[in-house]
């Protein structure tokens, strides 16, 4: 639309040769082509709505050359235009030269673009058209012609015409020349009903006519009543024309000095003595609202040209004698009658023509004020006839607007439900004037709840199935589209589950519109939103979980991803429940993604696995960890943390051999934190000294945490065993092994305790820095498993890899690892080795894998390392305590996801 704007203005600034116009029309041509779908028969609708784009259905971001554009397609009266996909680049460069140089009358430009192409199935583009709203009066809207009228007449006539007191006056002193005249309406029609002879009565600037006394006639009752509507003398179509050539003939001696005054005589004199009658009531029912009416600079003889015609509009549909459908027609009708008139006093709108401002049809005008008069029980019979689709859009929205105003919701619903059943028409036109009029009335549906938008998209759903003409399908899938549009808009869930039974029901049917059709309803692209919506409410929207239901695959697919990143105990539990409501179609999604899901995809379903199906997850995953790399085995061991099963101890023992080793040491951690004791035996095997030989010595240590967290009182002999066993009067097992076997005793029964302090040599201090147990009520997925102490100043370190070598200064640390500030680009998620220089001749080194943290910052976790450089590590993180008592730890409460 952009590019389409700028070449429109090059076009009338250079004209279409120029080197700019050429180079922006192949832009344009380019940016079409791309837009348009693949297939013989395919199609795109841009459609507009007020002064919004519609692309099939879907609303465009309105910026200024969209406004643009949509202004010159609405003002024209084009509802849409329709692209087919075998359209030629001269078929653009024509229908460019229609919007660049034609005439900007709107019926002139929709019939040079009927012209140009036709108005066929075949043509490459096409057109459709619709009616405007009608206006309240009451509002004071006046047409172009009327704002400007009394700048196109002389000042000499200005006064007369505006005024339709002395407009009776005039054509009672007309009539007065001829007292034999029919009708009997010889003196003067002002407001006493009285005049001279001479004419003194009348207008000043008026024809001076002489007229003899015995001619003084009063207007027929009826009119000086001022009900023009509750006349006696009922008008005819004849009587009405020839009451618009008499106003033409007014107009004609308004704006021609040189006309004299018999010619007015003559006119009048030769006019039908009913037409006369009719005349004066218009014009005296006129008199009676002029001083209330807003619209005083109307010319009065368009106003009463206007009226007289309504009238016999509004005579004929209330009689019955012509049906809704009939009326646009016969004001078209009247306004060619009118178009000499207009000639006359619209020198100011040709100017604004010429200069390429669109100005609104005259029938249209008509329509609308023809509409407004209708009465409301009127309106309403109508809208709720089968002829509904014959009133346009933009009436039915004013009518239904005031119905909500009041409100009264339940005719509200009751038009527009009519309206949709109109696409039952067996007519070819009235369905696709249904279909249009549904795309541009997508937020009234919308506005009165689910109930109402759902039936209307079953029905649209029904229509598409059964829809053979590939144009009509075009417009009736894009108003699916832009119902669906605003359903997703103000989240409404029940018409969302009713577009996707829609959806079903069409791919029975016509799978591939069905699938043409998905992307562009885009429910499932906005599944996250929804979820993100239905997660701060207090109670998760049923109809949502529905719309979950009718999306299995998707659904699952965003659920692990939620789950995957979820930071909040709660945020997983509620993926959990989810993922369970989704029932047998959502676990067999959730087993497919993990036997041939991507690595990404498939690692993200084992949380939500590990708390649904534990069997399907220990009998699909070994498999796929064969193939996978560390980093997926590491996001599988937290998957499984997040999970928060309460099984999920023995489901990483069951992993164990098919993790990668660097991996195992977090596994037993998790182990541990699980509070699964069915995990114990396992444990007590790796912790004992001679299973231990085979493993790492790490390892042995973690699984001795392990025991103290779960706090196994069947575990106290293993770990006195590591604790107190002596060979040859020395004791057997490494400093800090006996360290940690003291800690998980401690937690395992406090009495020993004071006996670990007194017997074992170990020292309070090295028995303070201890692993953290599982704390229930924490609210975060993952909990810290050390403390984490904030060193007093910064510790040289450096990182070395494959990749090269890296300077880090470390901040933090714990036992399991730390935080720092990094030099060089480190690669996250590697793994890479770890020296901290801790006195002379002596260093921490340790095996690590770096993770993520902030700005400028690397974490590390300890993955292996000698017994040696961990009690070095103890020794370090003892030595910052009492160097910076004050400076405590840096380990969180609740503690988040690194």
């Amino acid at each position: 639309m952009h590019s389409l704007n700028i070449l429109v203005k090059y076009v009338r600034l250079y004209g279409s040769e120029h080197t700019r116009t050429k180079s922006q029309f192949e832009i344009t041509w380019k940016e079409l082509q791309s837009g348009l779908p693949l297939g013989s028969d395919s199609c795109f609708l841009l459609g507009v709505s007020e002064n919004r784009l519609l692309l099939d259905g879907i609303p465009l971001d309105s910026g200024q050359s969209e406004r643009s554009f949509a202004q010159l397609l609405t003002t024209a009266g084009l509802a849409s235009i329709q692209f087919s996909s075998q359209i030629a680049k001269d078929d653009f460069g024509k229908l460019l030269r229609i919007f660049a140089t034609g005439t900007s009358k709107a019926q002139d430009l929709s019939k040079q673009i009927k012209g140009a192409f036709g108005d066929t199935k075949q043509s490459a583009i096409r057109i459709n058209e619709v009616k405007f709203v009608a206006a309240d009066p009451s509002t004071g809207e006046i047409s172009i012609a009327a704002q400007i009228a009394a700048q196109t007449l002389g000042p000499e006539f200005k006064e007369w015409l505006n005024d339709p007191q002395k407009l009776l006056q005039l054509i009672a002193a007309a009539e007065g020349a001829g007292s034999s005249a029919p009708g009997g309406s010889g003196g003067s029609a002002g407001s006493s009903g009285e005049g001279t002879g001479n004419g003194s009565d009348g207008p000043a600037g008026a024809p001076n006519w002489s007229a003899p006394k015995a001619g003084k006639a009063n207007v027929v009752a009826a009119g000086q009543a001022g009900q023009w509507d509750g006349t006696v003398i009922p008008l005819q179509e004849q009587e009405v024309i020839q009451a618009i050539r008499l106003l033409t003939k007014f107009g004609e001696a308004a704006s021609d000095p040189t006309v004299k005054p018999e010619f007015l005589k003559k006119e009048l004199s030769e006019t039908d003595a009913n037409t006369k009658v009719n005349l004066q009531q218009m014009l005296n029912s006129l008199a009676g609202s002029a001083v209330a009416s807003s619209s005083a600079d109307t010319p009065l003889l368009m106003k009463a040209a206007e009226h007289m015609a309504i009238r016999f509009a509004l005579d004929r549909f209330q009689k019955g004698d012509i049906k809704v459908n009939a009326v646009h027609q016969m004001l078209e009708h009247m306004s060619r009658q009118m178009d000499t008139l207009r000639r006359i006093l619209k020198i100011q709108e040709d100017k604004m023509n010429k200069a390429g401002m669109l100005v609104e049809s005259h029938a249209d005008i008509l329509d609308r004020m023809f509409w407004a008069e209708v009465p409301e029980a009127g309106k309403k019979s109508v809208l709720m006839s089968h002829e509904a689709t014959c009133v346009p859009p933009r009436n039915v929205r004013q009518f239904v607007e005031q119905l909500l105003e009041r409100p009264d919701k339940e005719t509200a619903a009751a038009i527009l439900q009519n309206y949709c059943s109109c696409l039952d028409s067996k007519d070819l036109e009235p369905r696709r004037k249904t279909a249009i009029g549904i795309s541009q009335l997508g937020d009234l549906y919308a506005a009165l709840g689910d109930k109402s938008m759902s039936v209307a998209l079953h029905k649209l759903g029904e229509a598409l199935s059964k829809e053979h003409d590939s144009e009509l399908q075009a417009l009736i899938g894009a108003a699916f589209v832009r119902l669906s549009s605003e359903a997703s808009n103000r989240k409404q869930y029940g018409a969302l589950s009713a577009v996707c039974d829609a959806l079903d029901a069409i791919g029975k049917q016509r799978p591939v519109l069905a699938n043409d059709l998905r992307p562009r309803v885009g429910v499932e692209n906005r599944l996250p939103e929804f979820l993100e919506d239905g997660m701060r409410q207090p109670k998760f929207p049923p109809d949502l979980i529905q719309v979950l239901r009718r999306t299995p695959q998707a659904s699952i697919e965003h659920l692990s991803d939620r789950f995957f990143r979820s930071m909040r105990r709660e945020e997983c539990d509620q993926m959990v429940e989810l993922a369970t409501e989704l029932g047998p179609t959502g676990m067999l999604e959730l087993r497919e993604l993990l036997r041939n899901g991507q690595p990404r995809q498939a690692a993200s379903v084992v949380g939500l696995l590990s708390r649904i199906d534990v069997p399907s997850l220990l009998e699909l995953l070994p498999i796929r960890l064969k193939d996978w790399t560390r980093f997926y085995h590491d996001v599988v061991v937290r998957q499984i943390a997040y999970g928060a099963a309460t099984d999920r101890g023995r489901t990483l023992l069951e992993l164990l051999e098919v993790l990668d080793p660097l991996v195992i040491p977090q596994a037993l951690d998790e182990i541990g934190m699980s509070g699964d004791r069915s995990a114990i035996p396992p444990l007590m095997v790796m912790a004992e000294s001679g299973e231990a030989k085979e493993r790492s010595p790490l390892l042995q240590v973690k699984a001795v945490e392990s025991l103290g967290r779960l706090r196994e009182l069947e575990a106290v002999p293993v770990l006195r065993n590591l604790l107190e066993s002596k060979k040859r009067w020395k004791l057997v097992s490494h400093r800090e092994l006996r360290i940690a076997a003291a800690q998980a005793l401690a937690k395992i029964d406090p009495r020993y305790g004071s006996q670990v302090v007194s017997d074992s040599g170990l020292e309070p201090a090295e028995l303070a820095i201890a692993p953290l147990d599982s704390a229930p009520a924490c609210p975060w997925v993952r909990q810290r498993r050390y403390e984490r102490i904030a060193l007093p100043r910064s510790l040289a370190a450096s990182i070395s890899s494959s990749w090269g070598k890296s300077n880090i200064a470390i901040r933090e640390l714990s036992l399991g690892g730390g935080m720092g500030t990094k030099e060089d680009n480190l690669r996250i998620g590697s793994e890479a080795m770890i020296d901290i220089p801790v006195g002379m001749r002596k260093h921490i080194r340790a095996q690590v894998l770096l993770r993520r943290a902030r700005m400028n910052e690397v974490g590390f976790e300890i993955v292996e390392t000698d017994l040696e450089s961990r009690y070095r590590l103890r020794e370090l993180l003892m030595n910052a305590i009492e160097q910076s008592p004050e400076a405590g730890s840096a380990n969180w409460n609740g503690q988040r996801k690194i």
